[in-house]
């Protein structure tokens, strides 16, 4: 939608969180089991250390895109 919209800046801002949102679903564990993740693996303080610091960085860049995309909208509105 953005590269038909000619809109390489948000464009470009997006890539890098489209590139590791495929990442990590190639790299994502093989169900070979009842359930995705081991329960006695998840609990690890590594794991949900790490997980944690990822979540706040993708509410971070999630609420910058929403007033970035907020700001384009009233933008375009005002000035039409």
């Amino acid at each position: 939608m953005f590269l038909c919209a000619a809109e390489w800046l948000t464009l470009g801002l997006n890539m890098p969180l489209l590139a590791y949102h495929v990442w990590r679903y190639m790299s994502r564990p093989v169900m070979s089991g009842p359930g995705l993740y081991d329960p006695t693996t998840i609990m690890n303080a590594d794991v949900l250390a790490y997980c944690q610091k990822e979540g706040w960085c993708k509410l971070a860049f999630y609420l910058l895109s929403f007033f970035y995309y907020l700001y384009g909208m009233i933008y375009v509105l005002v000035s039409s």
